[in-house]
């Protein structure tokens, strides 16, 4: 009995998280944009994508709902 996943599907090798210094997303450059105006916040491009990940969480919890 093997302890792998059987399923051909399944590829270890893309099971992999992106690398948190890799240049923030275009999805992330744009929510955190709009979190910035929101907010009044500044935004800054140079962000990382685990940078980003971390400002945007952070900005959305300032947010009031309405």
């Amino acid at each position: 009995m093997s302890t792998q996943s059987e399923d051909p599907a399944i590829d270890a090798a893309m099971d992999v998280p992106p690398d948190p210094r890799e240049p923030m997303t275009e999805v992330q450059t744009v929510r955190l944009r709009e979190l910035s105006e929101q907010t009044g916040e500044p935004f800054t491009e140079e962000l990382t994508e685990w940078q980003a990940e971390q400002r945007i969480a952070e900005l959305e919890g300032r947010i009031v709902p309405v």
